[in-house]
């Protein structure tokens, strides 16, 4: 097999991994509070050098590269457009921060997506999940049964003329936090409480998805036109390997 072969393979793969990528924002343009993935590249040493069989800048062949690779994976935090939904169960989160919720083995993750709702069990939990929202304390969040209640400029929940403080956080850095599913985000590193003169939040509104769908269909087909011409590249180096085999074998 040539050795451009499999340099196009390479580049076959790495644009059908960033498809993947694309296709999940894609498929998530309307998912309040969903934050787009981004796939990033970079050129790849040969596989003979990666494997230490042959040094770099040895003059051999295998200094060509090997193409391209997907290193990782990198989430886009940028906000969101903010939506009027005029429900007094919704809030977006205006600046730095995160709802802290507790998932149902325990833990403690973070999430954008403001959509709230109230549980049988008086909780605030998650709209659509039975995902307690927490307070500043790191307790559920009750309220009281058929009692009136709103959400606070500032993040905490009034009822019954008391208040109680939405846990909003954030980590040391974004790159700590990492995707769990259902919009909900783990970090690896301590979280710190939003300083209170920073606390804001705007209740009747909801972040929209930060993915837009014209950018990802652009991305979309411009990923599928690299990913073509990756295969039509095996094909043609295919087409000539197996001619110079054929006049090979006939003369």
């Amino acid at each position: 097999m040539s050795y451009g072969m499999y340099i196009s393979a390479e580049g076959a793969l790495a644009q059908s991994r960033r498809l993947e990528v694309i296709a999940n924002n894609m498929a998530n343009v309307d998912t309040v509070g969903f934050k787009p993935d981004v796939a990033t590249f970079q050129a790849r040493f040969a596989e003979a050098i990666q494997q230490g069989l042959v040094p770099e800048d040895s003059g051999q062949l295998p200094d060509v590269g090997g193409g391209v690779k997907v290193i990782e994976t990198v989430t886009d935090f940028t906000a969101g457009l903010l939506q009027r939904t005029g429900n007094v169960s919704d809030l977006a989160i205006i600046g730095e921060g995160f709802l802290q919720v507790e998932s149902a083995n325990g833990e403690q993750l973070l999430t954008r997506a403001g959509a709230l709702s109230v549980n049988a069990q008086n909780e605030l939990v998650l709209s659509g999940t039975n995902t307690p929202v927490l307070s500043a304390g790191g307790s559920p969040i009750q309220l009281i049964p058929d009692q009136q209640w709103s959400i606070t400029s500032d993040g905490y929940i009034e009822q019954a003329g008391g208040l109680t403080p939405l846990a909003l956080v954030k980590p040391n850095s974004l790159d700590q936090l990492e995707k769990v599913g259902s919009n909900l985000f783990r970090s690896r590193g301590e979280v710190l409480p939003v300083e209170e003169t920073q606390r804001e939040v705007r209740g009747g509104f909801l972040e929209m998805s930060g993915a837009n769908s014209t950018e990802q269909l652009m991305a979309m087909i411009e990923t599928n036109r690299a990913f073509e011409a990756n295969t039509q590249m095996i094909q043609h180096q295919d087409g000539a390997t197996g001619q110079l085999i054929s006049r090979v074998l006939g003369s």
